[in-house]
């Protein structure tokens, strides 16, 4: 039996915010025991976990309603925002506080933040066979469901949610720790997000002072072959508003060394070992396949190593 009591003390442990008793019980009876089994991946460290709870309780926050009240945006219901913070992580909520506190301007984060608002609007929540999917993922027999997946066979604008969930995979260093994250560029083309922070402590990161840089589909393929040491090395120039963030992957002896760089901020490096590899390299492909869907994963593999020993000297 779900107890909201308990639930609020794990999230403060995880360094979450706690709704009220009211809220949380309502988020439990849209989530059931993909709540209850993510708060205790989070609390053994899983990362996708973390980013998953982070995404509903930072969106659920009281002064979230209050921002979309200043965007002039519609009142929205608990429902509507565990959506989007389950489809889009902690990035709406932290884009939302970014673009309010600079006047609302007509930028590409209020692009951002307006079609995703609408998108989740106009997404009939509660059609009973969304409810019958819910019902599914809390039912142990089952087995285990993934974050963010739905179960059964729910209406497109819903699948089409599902298939935005926020996936990413973090590499942690002494000094540094990095997140691959799926993405969208404005032209809605999926590509991957770096985002690399300091250490601040003992397995303690300063993610509010990340560099983020959002690679272009065109780098894409580079990317991936210099991960699968296909190409010796690769550098991503040119990123940020005035051309000031850049990043390089290197082929090294077991490993592949990347660098994320900005003007006037110290370097974040950090070794990727072959298991880490692995994982962004899954996460790099898939990615690229949504953006060339007549592609098989063998044919594309293919043509980054026919491309690949294009860049190769």
């Amino acid at each position: 039996m779900f107890n909201a009591r308990v639930t609020a003390s794990d999230l403060l442990r995880l360094k979450l915010p706690v709704p009220s008793i009211e809220v949380l019980e309502e988020i439990h009876s849209l989530e059931g025991n993909t709540l209850t089994s993510s708060i205790e991946r989070a609390t053994a460290g899983d990362a996708q976990s973390i980013g998953y709870l982070q995404g509903i309780f930072f969106t659920v926050l009281p002064v979230v309603s209050d921002r979309l009240a200043t965007a002039k945006l519609a009142p929205p219901s608990i429902p509507l925002l565990v959506t989007i913070g389950r489809t889009e992580g902690p990035v709406f909520a932290k884009a939302l506080k970014r673009w309010v506190e600079n006047g609302c301007p007509e930028n590409d984060e209020g692009g951002y933040l307006r079609r995703t608002y609408a998108k989740a609007l106009h997404s009939d929540f509660n059609r009973p066979v969304v409810n019958e999917a819910v019902e599914a993922a809390n039912d142990t027999s089952n087995g285990s469901v993934d974050v963010g997946v739905s179960v059964g066979q729910p209406h497109a604008p819903v699948r089409q949610q599902s298939e935005k969930s926020y996936v990413n995979r973090h590499v942690y260093g002494g000094k540094v720790a990095v997140c691959f994250s799926a993405d969208q560029t404005r032209t809605e083309e999926h590509t991957i997000r770096i985002e690399a922070a300091m250490a601040s402590g003992a397995r303690t990161y300063n993610w509010e002072d990340k560099i983020a840089i959002q690679l272009s589909t065109r780098e894409l393929p580079s990317v991936l072959a210099t991960l699968l040491q296909i190409q010796s090395k690769f550098e991503g120039k040119g990123h940020g508003a005035q051309n000031e963030k850049w990043f390089s992957l290197e082929n090294q002896p077991g490993k592949v060394y990347l660098s994320v760089n900005a003007k006037e901020l110290a370097s974040r490096s950090l070794p990727i070992g072959p298991g880490d590899c692995y994982a962004v390299i899954t996460l790099v492909m898939e990615q690229m396949l949504k953006n060339a869907p007549f592609l098989t994963a063998e044919s594309l593999l293919s043509l980054i190593k026919r491309t690949g020993l294009m860049a190769s000297p």
